[in-house]
């Protein structure tokens, strides 16, 4: 679900096995267009290195339609080319009493990769929370941290009815080169935990797993493009909170800067702001409650060790325009809430006041506002009518 930069890169390294060797790959589109796109584009997946894109295919894809998901052969006006192509990829699968295959919109989801942006996590769950079951299990492979908190308030409140959580965090430099093509500009790792329940212990062993927590483990770590391993659910967050602490630096601070990532390196107004927003993020983090005996915390995420990080980051991705600010650019809601909004939340539980974060929560979403005024005020023009 969600095929933008990660979605697209997690598609194709499980795709790197031919389609008879592994479980079917869906992918999940919440547009009518994206389908047509899909099939005039190929209906292949690519990705790029060094310049050589690598197209892998054997996807089937589901479209949202009027609150419904649909299969291309359940669709009038659907590409001949597409519908077979699904129907030899389901071949062989249960049909129902009539011999026909289940619709998309009644079949279990075992295995759900979410992707989407924070924002829109919410809204692309409740699309698929009637296919999900307490034995399905789902990735969240997303930006910042509190989404399982919303989902678990605003989706499953009820514990017994939800399906099982992981998360992941990827470091591979990845970034769109075209539509369903994305390019692999860095190798990295992909790290991904289970969610600890209130009954069990933060382990790594598996034993204990859902079958299908087991099974989607397996198979992302066994995709060697991904470079994917497995973690408890203490380091996962503590890699998680360094990943944050980055990100509440680099993110708005390009945002309100308007500039590429390498920018704010060598100017030292922004060594300062950067400094005091770390020093607020620093004592948040050495603050909570669930990270509270963890050897070796107050080093590892003083102020001075999350800017040497945050500067690391910025060089390594220099000329990159962060996904924060496209977003403002275009107007569209930010990911900041999740990211230091999710600092101020977690700062007003433990005591610590955060009005240098909560002050930049603000001004990036006024920017992201004043953007979207802007592109409303646009008078569309077609030049392919001159």
């Amino acid at each position: 679900m969600g095929v933008g930069n990660i979605g697209s890169f997690v598609a194709h390294s499980l795709a790197s096995r031919s389609a008879a060797d592994r479980a079917r790959l869906t992918l999940l589109f919440h547009h009518p267009a994206f389908y047509k796109d899909w099939n005039r584009f190929g209906r292949v997946m690519a990705v790029k290195r060094h310049g050589i894109p690598e197209q892998r295919s054997g996807f089937c894809i589901n479209v949202l339609q009027d609150e419904a998901w649909y299969y291309p052969s359940e669709i009038a006006d659907a590409p001949p080319e597409l519908v077979k192509e699904e129907l030899a990829l389901r071949e062989g699968e249960q049909v129902d009493g009539s011999g026909q295959h289940v619709p998309a919109d009644e079949e279990w989801i075992e295995h759900l990769i979410v992707t989407v942006k924070t924002t829109q996590v919410e809204k692309a769950l409740l699309s698929v929370r009637h296919r999900l079951s307490p034995d399905s299990s789902v990735l969240f492979l997303t930006n910042g941290l509190g989404v399982l908190e919303e989902v678990n308030e605003k989706i499953w409140p009820e514990e017994k009815q939800r399906p099982n959580y992981l998360f992941g965090i990827t470091t591979h430099g990845l970034y769109k080169s075209g539509l369903f093509e994305t390019t692999h500009a860095g190798v990295g790792t992909t790290t991904i935990g289970v969610v600890r329940q209130s009954h069990q212990e933060d382990t790594e062993d598996n034993t204990s797993l859902a079958p299908s927590t087991a099974y989607l483990l397996k198979a992302l770590t066994g995709a060697p493009e991904l470079a994917c391993i497995s973690t408890n659910a203490t380091d996962l967050l503590l890699l998680q909170l360094e990943k944050l602490a980055v990100n509440c630096v680099i993110n708005p601070l390009t945002v309100l800067m308007d500039c590429k990532n390498g920018e704010l390196l060598y100017n030292y107004n922004l060594t300062r702001v950067q400094r005091l927003l770390l020093i607020e993020v620093s004592a948040v983090i050495c603050a909570l409650p669930e990270l509270q005996g963890v050897p070796g915390l107050q080093v590892r995420f003083s102020p001075e060790r999350l800017r040497t990080l945050a500067v690391g980051v910025a060089g390594r991705t220099a000329e990159n325009t962060s996904s924060m600010l496209q977003d403002a650019r275009l107007g569209k809601e930010s990911e900041i809430e999740y990211m230091n909004g999710y600092i101020v939340r977690r700062g007003e539980e433990v005591g610590v006041r955060c009005a240098l974060n909560y002050m930049v929560v603000q001004l990036a979403q006024a920017k992201s506002r004043i953007s979207g005024r802007k592109k409303a005020d646009e008078v569309p023009f077609d030049l392919s009518r001159l």
